[in-house]
């Protein structure tokens, strides 16, 4: 169905049962049954929702006594009673086909005043894009719950790692503290880093698990639902398939996998820093990975 031209509520693209409001640039979140009557004193026009049907030729039902027809005898007058003044007729408020008026009561909202594209970043059919501070938070509140979740499968190998480095560290503190300018720090030895790789194999797994899991069923992990964040495709809305949300952790999350390699670990640092920071300059608000898998983050507390 191809946008009105006008502000308005109009039948609702996508649930034909109800009607939408068109506010001159995008369909809007503000939705309406279209079994919703009109409040008292509002007149319905034609195709108005709720207006009465009525019957061809029918006249229109009126609570004032009809007067004398026209020509004929006029109707006796009793004693005292004088003519009440004629109102004016002032033609009935219409609505054009399925819209109603602003404001009016019986649960309806006003409708929000016409925006610009350029006044917010949004989808393509209108959808507000999120800030970068909400999309960081979200991330750091998914990390939470990821890395305290797993815990029960990686914290074997953490305490492995910490008995292998703490002899060698403790070992460096002494030497400090005896003025040895010569000290070095520890290095990470073989047996050191196979617990640390296993390590960071569980939990990139648990984190891939986590947001497959979450977003191609609600479009949100926990983290993103606490700050009204979603993710959806770009060019249209809906949780994502599990090859697309798939794609989007090849970079945050299977990054982690390589971070542990020393000779690569600066080069996949600076990847993920760049597709961290990407959000803040991008006239869409993607980072690297949205651009893979040609996905946006909306926040759907935002009209």
């Amino acid at each position: 169905m191809a946008n009105p031209q006008s502000p308005g509520w109009y039948d609702d693209p996508e649930h034909p049962q109800q009607l939408r409001y068109f506010d001159g640039v995008v369909w809007t979140r503000h939705t309406t049954p279209r079994s919703t009557r009109p409040a008292p004193g509002y007149a319905a026009g034609p195709g108005a929702p709720g207006a009465a049907q009525q019957a061809p030729g029918q006249q229109p039902a009126s609570s004032v006594p009809a007067g004398p027809q026209q020509g004929g005898p006029a109707a006796p007058v009793p004693p005292g009673w004088q003519q009440p003044a004629q109102r004016q007729q002032t033609p009935q408020q219409q609505w054009p086909p399925q819209q109603h008026p602003d404001g009016t009561p019986g649960g309806w909202s006003a409708p929000p005043a016409p925006t610009a594209y350029g006044a917010q970043a949004r989808t393509p059919d209108g959808e507000a894009l999120a800030g970068w501070w909400k999309r960081f938070a979200a991330r750091l509140i998914d990390w939470i719950i990821v890395w305290f979740g797993s815990l029960p499968l990686t914290g074997y190998f953490i305490y492995r790692a910490g008995n292998e480095l703490g002899p060698a560290f403790d070992g460096y503190l002494r030497e400090i503290e005896r003025g040895n300018a010569t000290a070095t720090p520890p290095t990470v030895t073989p047996d050191v880093l196979k617990w640390v790789v296993a390590y960071s194999v569980i939990l990139t797994l648990a984190a891939i698990a986590y947001e497959v899991f979450f977003t191609t069923r609600s479009g949100a992990t926990p983290g993103k639902k606490a700050l009204g964040l979603r993710v959806r495709l770009r060019e249209r809305p809906g949780p994502l398939s599990v090859q697309t949300a798939l794609t989007r952790t090849i970079i945050p999350m299977g990054g982690n996998l390589l971070s542990s390699v020393p000779l690569i670990s600066t080069l996949v640092a600076m990847l993920q820093l760049g597709d961290g920071l990407l959000p803040l300059v991008h006239q869409n608000k993607q980072a690297l990975h949205d651009l893979m898998a040609k996905t946006n983050v909306v926040d759907t507390r935002r009209v």
